[in-house]
Order: structure tokens, then sequence, then C-alpha cells
């Protein structure tokens, strides 16, 4: 029987643990962030950040009075007053930059994984395995940026929340100050039988103590705003230094081979996809000019899923109306692509490709015109694809030196030549073919 005393253990292993750099990244974030710098005297974070560039003169009133020796004897409480004084813009955008850096990393982090997921889905054995590990490094660091950059950006805005709360602490009591001077003055200057304007040593005692009584209060809250921002710096310090180190890890995790066990040839094994057909998964080096690394396989295979080549094509040919964070993405995902285009050898030759054109498009394609095509350009080796896989109204004819063969990566039986983006096309010729009730248009890599 379990004792109802006894509380049950709760692992506290999660995904960071173990990960060094990546666990210290969350655990000083969420340090930050859960307020453990700020002083008890001061509770938390709180108010409004538009107090520091407030202009606040609490002590105006006594300025009306005109009495320059009362002026003197209350400085010290507004010098602590501008003395926490700042730039409410400065601190929010500054702020907001390292926020825009936690957001963007965390989905440019989401896309990598979904893209992952989507390019390995049917990659099997030790390669396979070995990039899943490499990637799963990759998005382990970039939570860590996040994470890191979060916290940055809390620690800034925590900050300047924390000194304008001071600020407005201040504010309040130096308001009660003159409230308190104000109703004792007169009564100190009446027991001497003096004026407003002239002051006894006595009275300029009882005044300079009761300052020294408020500045003592207004040090209370400025020594604890002083202690929280001694302990938040070395947290801050070490998340810099955490978010520098980490991009230098992603930098190498970039640059090095995601294969453990090696690019060893071997004869490559066939694994069914979900429509019955069959791609290979292992190395190809057999087919490449050049050797071929798991992450180009992999950028190959992503183009020719639905996703891959209907989410990179549209952006190519016009990038408008993308958010930055989108356009850097799918850029390096399509650059990714060409990557491994590059590597792969020319397969001159002719190929067809089935398409809808629009009216404004087709009068781009007149013979004798240099037509540069800003996508990738997929095409295929039987005309019978182009023909009847293709519901489109135009059907091209392709004459070129530098198309490639990606037919080992595809997720589709079409024995598909790709060109890379930005190819150039010179129209041969533009006829209409009432017979399959298409243009039928030839176009010659130049």
């Amino acid at each position: 029987m379990s004792n109802p005393l006894v509380a049950e253990a709760h692992s506290s292993t999660t995904w960071y643990t173990g990960l060094g750099l990546v666990e210290d990244a969350f655990q000083i974030s969420r340090g930050i962030q859960n307020d453990s710098w700020v002083d008890g005297t001061l509770g938390t974070v709180g108010g409004s950040l538009d107090v520091l560039g407030m202009v606040i003169d609490p002590l105006g009133s006594l300025v009306s009075w005109g009495v320059a020796w009362l002026m003197e004897h209350v400085k010290p409480l507004k010098d602590a007053l501008d003395w926490l004084a700042g730039n409410p813009d400065e601190i929010a955008a500054h702020a907001a930059t390292w926020g825009n850096v936690a957001a963007f990393t965390a989905e440019a982090r989401q896309q990598y994984a979904d893209s992952v997921n989507s390019a390995t889905a049917y990659w099997q054995g030790a390669s396979g395995d070995a990039y899943r590990e490499h990637a799963g490094l990759h998005l382990s660091v970039m939570e860590g940026i996040s994470h890191a950059a979060h916290g940055i950006s809390y620690a800034v805005q925590g900050a300047g929340l924390l000194v304008g709360m001071v600020r407005g602490i201040v504010r309040d009591l130096i308001a009660q100050f003159v409230g308190t001077l104000a109703a004792r003055l007169p009564q100190w200057l009446a027991e001497e039988g003096l004026t407003l304007g002239v002051a006894t040593p006595i009275v300029i005692g009882q005044v300079a103590a009761l300052v020294a009584k408020w500045v003592d209060k207004i040090q209370t809250f400025v020594r604890a705003l002083i202690n929280s921002l001694r302990r938040l710096m070395p947290m801050l310090h070490r998340l810099g230094e955490i978010f520098t180190e980490l991009k230098q890890m992603l930098n190498k995790l970039a640059r090095s081979n995601p294969l453990k066990h090696g690019d060893e040839p071997g004869p490559p094994r066939r694994h069914d996809t979900p429509d019955g057909g069959g791609h290979v998964n292992d190395p190809h080096d057999t087919l490449v000019g050049q050797p071929l690394t798991d992450t180009d396989r992999a950028a190959l295979h992503d183009y020719t899923t639905n996703d891959g080549y209907t989410t990179m094509n549209p952006f190519l040919r016009d990038s408008s109306g993308y958010s930055d964070a989108d356009k850097t993405a799918i850029q390096a995902r399509s650059d990714r692509v060409s990557e491994g285009l590059a590597k792969l050898p020319p397969q001159p030759g002719t190929t067809y490709r089935g398409v809808q054109y629009s009216d404004e498009i087709l009068a781009r394609y007149e013979p004798g015109q240099v037509v540069t095509e800003r996508a990738f350009t997929s095409t295929s080796q039987d005309p019978n694809v182009a023909q009847g896989a293709f519901n489109g109204n135009t059907l091209m004819t392709i004459t070129g030196k530098n198309g490639r063969d990606i037919a080992p990566f595809s997720n589709y039986p079409e024995a598909e030549i790709l060109y890379d983006k930005g190819t150039n096309f010179k129209v041969i010729s533009k006829v209409w073919n009432p017979r399959i009730d298409k243009w039928v248009i030839h176009i010659e890599e130049v």
C-alpha cells in the first residue's frame, strides 16, 4: 500500500537535459523570465517603460515658493529621480529585436523539422538514421538559440521595466515628502518666529533631517534595483556567450558530414512508397558527377514532394507578399536543391513539359525571344507523361544541355529531368496543334 504522505518522484529529465549549452540556454532564460534576479524588496517586474521617459518634477511646487536655500537642501531627491531616467523607445526596440530573433529562429526550426520529416520519411538504413540524428542536433541547437534570444529580450525589457517601476516609486516618495514638508515647514518657522524666506540653523537642520529620512527611503529601493541588476548582468552575459557559441556550433554542423558511418557505396535498397511505387533510398554515387551528401539527396527528394515544388516554385517566380522569415527559409530550401543539382551530371537531350499558361505568359513565348525561367523547370523524358499527366493548354519541347536526372530521388515515376532555377531558354517555334488541342512550343537552352 502506498503512503499518501510520500510525494511521488517526478522525472526532472526534459528534452534539453544533457545537451549542454542548449540546457544552459533554457535554464538561464527560464530563471530570467521567472524574475529570480529581482530583489525581494521590489517583488516582481511590472509597470511601464513610459515612466522612464516622462518629465517628472514632483518638486516643482517648491520652486514656486521662491526659497533658494530650500531647493539646495532637497537636491539629492531630484538627483535620484534624474538618475533613473531613460529612453523607453530604445529599450523597447532593443527588446523587440531580440524577440524577433527568437521568433524567426523558432519558425525556421519548425520549417526545417517539417522538411526533414517529409524528405526522410522513406529513407531507411544507417545513412538515413545518421542523417536524422544530425538533423536532430541542428534542431536542438536552433531551439537553444531561440531560448537564448528570448531570454535576452525579456532581460532587456525586464530591466527597463524594473528601472521604470523604481522611478515611479521614487516619484511618489518625493511627492509624499513635498506634502509632509508643506505641512511641517510653516510650523517650524512659526516656532522660530520666522517667515518662509528666512531660516535659522535649527529650521535648516529640521529640513535636512526630513530630506535624509526620505533619501533613506529612496535608497532602499535604489539599492534593491542595483542588487537586482547585479544579479541579472551575469545571467545576461552568459546568455550572450551561449548565443554566440550556439551560432558557431550551428555553422560547424552545417559544414560537417551528416553521415557518421561514412558514405560508402553499396547496393541500393528499395522501399515501397505509399502509392505502391518504389524509390531508391541508399547512396547513388554511381549516378553523380560529384559525390552527393545525404543533405543533397534529402534536398533533391524534398523538391519532388508536393510540398516541395508547390512551395519553392511560386516563391521563385514572385517573392512579393512573403514575410522576411518565409523568404529566408524558402530561398535556403531552394538553394539546397541547386547545390544538389550542381553535383549531378548533365543530361543533354530532348525532354517534355506540360503546363497551363495564361495568355500573358504565352505572349512571352514568341520565336526568337529568350525567356528566363526563375523557378525550377521540371521536364520528363517521356512525352506521354507531359501530354497525359498534365491537363494544361501547352506542351513544351525542350532541347537542353544542363538538365539533371532526379528520377532516383523522385516521389513520382516521371523519368524527371530538372533544370536549375534561372535557366535561360530561346523560343524556337510556337504553333497551335488542333489535334491535341494545345500550344506546342519548342525551346532551346542557351
